[in-house]
């Protein structure tokens, strides 16, 4: 079997390539495949049973007929055929194959058995398949046209693109076309039979001329080995996703509070901001990421220079940055001193830095300010708005020479151009982008990119190879399926080192004060049963209780909640109420969750969610993305929490779940996190065991 390097390898820079369905047939699809092929410096050989020859050369009946070695298979026959083609592959030795046609899972019944018939005569001889039902695949350096794309971009190494659309691919394709953009590779999934985007990832992590990858995904299905991925990957190079279909989690009936708050689309937005990549919301949106990173280092910081000859637009743009966590900084006062001798009398140098319309200076001021501004130590990043008439030849040239400059001087501040001219001044930003300088129309998208831009370069420097599984905890307890008891759960917890509050479980009103009085007032009673997993909702928790007449009413009520109830008696702690729990994803694994609100956690929805296993520094950052993170450091004159303890508590639970796989669902609930330390009050395990 081919290894995933060698097998896109056959796919990206075949020697020899095989058109199954080659045509000279005007209208036809192999026809276009075949015109498409024609600047592909290897052979293109024709394959048809139904012409001797195509455009004057000898056509091959079926691939088995075909002298010499293939690299790689264009397929375009209909459905039905499909499968009987890959298998002459398979016996020619055809290391991979692009297959066009369409007709196969994406129809219905049908179709999937046409596509695992498909599949089965592929793995049967080691053929990779792309797709079926996709546009092709693009070496823009080679150059392979191996697609339905009427041309190629222009070489010399850039974006990759990832799509499953086709027909929306094209159009973002096309857009950084007109946007003069350079692309490396374009890759169309279609169906995704065979090939993952995990394995995908891995190949173009290592193509040197791939400098920024970007994915369109309607499905992660190999989400964990795509995260793994990743995590090697983005410290070097961007990675961008934008991913359709966004929609709740599957309706299932949740034992805990973790799993009810893991939703999918959480989910894989998380680990994927686990792993250093970028996700944006539209494909517009992650061609203008894609852009702003592709030809300048991400910004150091938050810090954004904007320089404006209109102080309305220079606004906007700072109100759009606050947005993306940005700030533009007021200048100090002797840098402001300086731009001040640069300016008009009647400019600001405060930032942005405003120099009104003086237009007979804009070729001199643009550029100059430009330098000065990232140069100075006091931004990350300088926004030239060129505004109308700052839109000119002359004034794009000046700008485009600075940025130009300050790259030569390895100068690592990067500059972003904001567009806001008419269409008949676009040469000037196509010039700008042809010189690797971004320029984006309009401040709302010239924010939304350097955003981007900026998150990366703050999250490259977080990701860490992901370790190895933890140690399965000695120790452990039998554990049956489904929610365990408590007692039992406990005893996992102790095993893992996560503390829980000292408990008896009782079945009896007796039992219950003697625990009471043993542990000590004030006290808490619980109620335990199966079909009450949620104990708030059902009336089942009594806090606080004074006594042992408390207790033992306490006691009496809540036993008589469900037949063969029993009560968890404990001493009553205090802290901040915080969820910390796990499930285990079938896309992305085991994965952690916390959260600030006790019983209101999903009221309030503030959570936030890592794939473990988690080190104690990813287990902090993750305690840092709470909304409510102050009220842990103690918030108007609240008891400051000891994060460091909560810390731990995030990474030992991830641990548990990555070491055991069998618990499916972990639930505490609330932990209780004070000034020297945490405690879990209450614990929920639910174990599934893999089929």
């Amino acid at each position: 079997m081919l290894t995933p390097a060698s097998a896109l390898a056959a796919v990206f820079e075949p020697r020899r390539v095989a058109l199954v369905g080659a045509s000279d047939r005007p209208g036809t699809v192999g026809a276009l495949l075949w015109r498409n092929l024609e600047s592909f410096p290897g052979e293109v050989v024709p394959v048809t049973p139904s012409a001797a020859s195509v455009a004057g050369r000898p056509a091959y009946p079926t691939l088995r007929d075909v002298e010499g070695e293939v690299d790689l298979a264009v397929v375009a026959v209909p459905a039905h055929a499909a499968a009987g083609v890959i298998r002459d592959a398979s016996a020619k030795g055809v290391r991979a194959a692009v297959v066009i046609s369409s007709g196969f899972a994406e129809t219905g019944p049908e179709g999937a058995r046409l596509q695992r018939e498909l599949l089965a005569a592929a793995r049967a001889g080691g053929v990779r398949i792309v797709g079926p039902n996709c546009l092709g695949v693009q070496n823009c350096d080679l150059p392979l046209n191996a697609s339905l794309a009427p041309g190629l971009p222009g070489g010399g190494g850039g974006i990759s693109l990832v799509t499953q659309s086709g027909a929306y691919g094209m159009a973002i394709y096309t857009l950084g076309l007109d946007e003069r953009t350079r692309f490396a590779k374009v890759y169309a999934a279609g169906n995704k039979a065979d090939v993952g985007d995990a394995e995908l990832l891995r190949y173009l992590g290592s193509d040197t001329a791939s400098h920024t990858l970007c994915f369109f995904c309607e499905s992660l299905s190999d989400g964990r080995a795509f995260f793994e991925e990743a995590c090697r990957v983005t410290p070097h190079k961007p990675v961008i996703v934008t991913k359709t279909g966004r929609s709740p989690a599957g309706a299932r009936a949740a034992l805990s509070h973790t799993a009810a708050l893991t939703g999918q689309e959480r989910l894989w937005r998380a680990a994927l901001a686990q792993a250093g990549v970028t996700v944006a919301r539209s494909g517009l949106e992650m061609l203008d990421a894609a852009r702003a990173l592709d030809t300048q280092p991400p910004p150091a910081g938050p810090r954004v220079a904007i320089i404006t000859n209109s102080g309305g637009t220079g606004v906007e743009l700072t109100d759009l940055l606050a947005d993306e966590g940005l700030e533009v900084p007021e200048l100090s006062p002797a840098l402001q001193e300086e731009l001040r001798r640069l300016l008009p009398a009647y400019a600001s140098p405060r930032n942005p830095v405003d120099i009104t319309p003086v237009w007979g200076r804009f070729t001199e001021l643009y550029p100059a300010l430009v330098d000065r501004l990232a140069r100075s130590g006091e931004v990350d990043a300088v926004v030239p708005v060129l505004l109308q008439r700052a839109a000119d030849e002359a004034v794009t040239r000046a700008v485009r020479d600075a940025a130009i400059k300050l790259r030569v001087d390895g100068v690592p501040v990067p500059v972003y151009v904001c567009w806001v001219a008419s269409r008949a001044t676009r040469a000037g930003a196509d010039l700008l982008q042809e010189a690797g300088v971004p320029c984006f129309e309009w401040p709302e998208r010239t924010a939304r990119a350097i955003g981007h831009a900026a998150r990366y370069g703050a999250a490259r420097t977080r990701v860490r190879q992901r370790p190895s599984t933890p140690p399965r905890p000695a120790g452990l307890p039998t554990m049956p399926d489904g929610l365990l008891d408590a007692d039992i759960a406990a005893a996992v917890l102790a095993a893992a080192g996560i503390p829980t509050v000292a408990h008896r479980t009782c079945a009896t009103v007796a039992e219950a004060v003697a625990a009471a009085e043993a542990l000590g007032y004030p006290a808490v009673v619980k109620v335990l049963h199966p079909s009450l997993p949620h104990k708030s909702d059902a009336g089942g928790v009594r806090l606080g209780l004074p006594d042992a007449d408390a207790v033992a009413a306490a006691a009496r009520d809540l036993l008589a909640l469900a037949p063969g109830a029993r009560v968890l008696v404990q001493p009553q702690a205090e802290g901040t109420e915080v969820v910390v729990g796990g499930v285990r994803d079938p896309q992305f694994g085991p994965t952690v969750a916390v959260g600030l609100g006790g019983v209101l956690v999903e009221v309030l929805d503030d959570v936030a969610l890592a794939l473990a296993p988690l080190s104690v520094a990813e287990a902090h950052h993750l305690i840092t993305r709470l909304r409510g993170f102050a009220v842990l450091r103690g918030a108007r004159g609240r008891e400051p929490a000891d994060l460091a303890a909560l810390s731990h508590l995030v990474r030992a639970v991830g641990d548990l779940l990555a070491a055991v796989p069998e618990i499916s669902e972990l639930d505490l609930n609330p932990v209780l996190c004070g000034r020297d330390g945490c405690v879990t009050a209450d614990w929920r395990i639910v174990v599934r065991r893999p089929r």
